[in-house]
């Protein structure tokens, strides 16, 4: 019996996963246990997962002696954090002035920011305290290569026998951006790209530049529908063919130009967040062409945390070089854990057994616990032995309700376990779900469909039961789901089928049956700037300080009405 413990706990993200015999058991994310969102690590001023490596031993009932491997996500020493230190200076000088640039930075509170102080003492002091504690605390630590991390993560995870690998990001330990070619239990490395030629970097620099903060990337994707593309405002990146492509950070000066002292968002911010999503695509593309042309292959793995960019991966998948296309769901860091884990289980001489078939991994309560909660609340509750039929009801009277349900979602997506969930049908549903998560009202939201009626609804259908790519609705479909439907008539879709979440499965059927709408608009079950709630206490806070008009918690209905 082998057990593997992977931690991320460098920079944002922070996780624990554990392992055993080939299988992942479960994984979480340090913010649904810390309640700090995207919780950050050592070398951004932050501290360990050490919630999250707790869970995993005591939710699974074993010891720190258990534990034969400890893997990192990340193989850095500290040459390599003054490197990525400089990268980020120098890229940040480039992008506009040094006046300005830090003045943003500090008064939007950037996580990026903390990387100064952290990639010194918190490298030097803290983490090498820590690193020297777990080497006390378990028999064997691994380092692991942060891109060869996201590779294991999403070729393992894929089922796929052969694969091109295509992993992005902002930040790794020495490269940005890698490919890599997969067959059998072997993969080798294609290319990696120099340090300073980071997509996610550029992309979360015109995010800055659109208005928005360190995390919210999604929201430039979301922005990019409303404009248009602008070869002037492209300037900044070059491709040269055979995947190679190059970012001159100097030439975003002048976006930065356009858009100072324009606090709200105008044309100018749409066109320039068009033109940038336009320029990710044809980059992804332009990579993959090049593997595609070098290995023959027509599979795709993608990882890091670029690649929860649905718009691009879609795009990916409906080229000539993809047949069948995996995406990491915890693409971010949180997922390199589970790569880091893989791959220490593998060099140990072990065969790998597990497929991606659910992202269920995390906390779950029984109904005894549950209604202990409930009990002491002051609220009215009712337990139903088929609690999907009463939501379903619920939902067809435009109800919006809370829904909580078994083991936690790993990953940044809510995926049915701890969601917010609406009908689509009415126009002005979308506007109450934003207005109840505080969220920009232009914001779109997405749909969850049931699997088996995928291709009824959208062009082009590919299961995607982890949110990770994006659909045009069929012409006939969009007037009704009108709160789903983004402004460019696409949306990004969740399919779910009955092997993954029967309940979940049958609250879809059971609203089908009512309206003739196998979708329901689904977002995650959070107040804005708050992780994503994980335990009943967290789920009836949220519920009492929200207009949402119902908790389905287990099999328990709750309402605002008080006993």
């Amino acid at each position: 019996m082998t057990y593997i413990l992977g931690i991320n706990e460098l920079l944002h993200d922070t996780s624990a996963v554990l392992i055993k015999d080939g299988k992942l058991l479960g994984a979480i994310e340090e913010e649904r246990l810390s309640k700090k969102k995207h919780a950050l690590g050592f070398c951004l001023m932050g501290d360990s997962p050490e919630r999250s490596i707790n869970w995993c031993l005591d939710f699974f009932g074993i010891s720190e002696s258990d534990i034969d491997c400890v893997a990192l996500s990340f193989d850095v020493n500290f040459n390599t954090m003054l490197r990525m230190l400089y990268y980020v200076a120098s890229e940040s000088v480039q992008k506009m002035s040094i006046k300005n640039v830090f003045k943003k930075k500090f008064q939007e509170g950037d996580p990026g920011m903390n990387l100064i102080p952290g990639s010194t003492y918190g490298y030097w002091f803290p983490r090498r305290k820590y690193l020297a504690d777990l080497k006390r605390r378990f028999k064997k630590i691994i380092p692991v290569k942060h891109h060869i991390a996201h590779a294991y993560s999403t070729y393992y995870m894929s089922g796929f026998n052969e694969a091109n690998i295509f992993v992005t990001d902002g930040l790794g330990d020495s490269s940005p951006t890698t490919t890599f070619h997969a067959k059998g239990n072997s993969i080798d490395q294609i290319k990696a790209y120099t340090p300073h030629q980071s997509l996610g970097a550029l992309y979360r620099t015109v995010s800055q530049i659109c208005g928005f903060v360190y995390f919210d990337a999604g929201k430039t994707m979301g922005l990019s529908a409303y404009g248009e593309y602008n070869q002037e405002y492209a300037r900044y990146l070059e491709l040269n063919g055979n995947g190679d492509y190059k970012i001159s950070f100097k030439e975003l000066k002048s976006l930065e130009r356009l858009s100072r002292g324009n606090e709200e968002i105008g044309q100018v911010h749409k066109d320039i967040a068009a033109t940038l999503q336009k320029i990710l695509e044809d980059t992804g593309l332009s990579i993959v062409k090049s593997m595609y042309e070098r290995t023959g292959c027509k599979k795709l793995c993608l990882s890091g945390g670029v690649t929860l960019n649905c718009v691009m991966n879609s795009i990916l998948l409906q080229s000539e070089y993809v047949d069948d296309i995996f995406i990491q769901p915890a693409a971010m860091d949180m997922g390199a854990a589970l790569g880091a884990a893989i791959y220490a289980y593998i060099q140990g001489g072990n065969e790998w057994k597990d497929v991606q078939r659910n992202m269920y991994l995390g906390p779950e309560f029984s109904d005894e616990e549950i209604e202990n909660v409930l009990s002491s609340s002051g609220l009215k509750y009712k337990h139903f032995e088929n609690v999907e039929i009463e939501a379903a009801k619920l939902l067809s009277e435009n109800k919006i309700i809370g829904w909580f349900q078994g083991r936690m979602e790993f990953g940044p997506r809510a995926l049915g376990a701890r969601s917010i969930l609406a009908s689509p049908i009415e126009s002005e549903m979308k506007d109450r779900v934003n207005k109840i998560k505080s969220r920009e009202l232009w914001r779109p939201l997405a749909p969850v469909i049931l699997d088996e009626e995928g291709d009824n609804w959208f062009e082009n259908y590919y299961p995607t039961p982890y949110m990770t790519l994006n659909f045009q609705f069929k012409e006939d479909k969009k007037n009704l789901v009108p709160s789903v439907v983004h402004v460019d008539g696409s949306a990004r879709v969740q399919s779910i089928d009955k092997y993954a979440d029967k309940k979940y499965h049958k609250l879809l059927e059971e609203f089908f049956k009512l309206t003739d709408v196998p979708i329901l608009l689904n977002t995650s079950f959070n107040r804005r700037k708050e992780a994503i709630v994980c335990k009943p206490e967290d789920a009836l806070d949220c519920f009492k300080g929200t207009p949402l008009d119902y908790l389905c918690i287990g099999n328990y209905i709750v309402s605002k009405s008080v006993d």
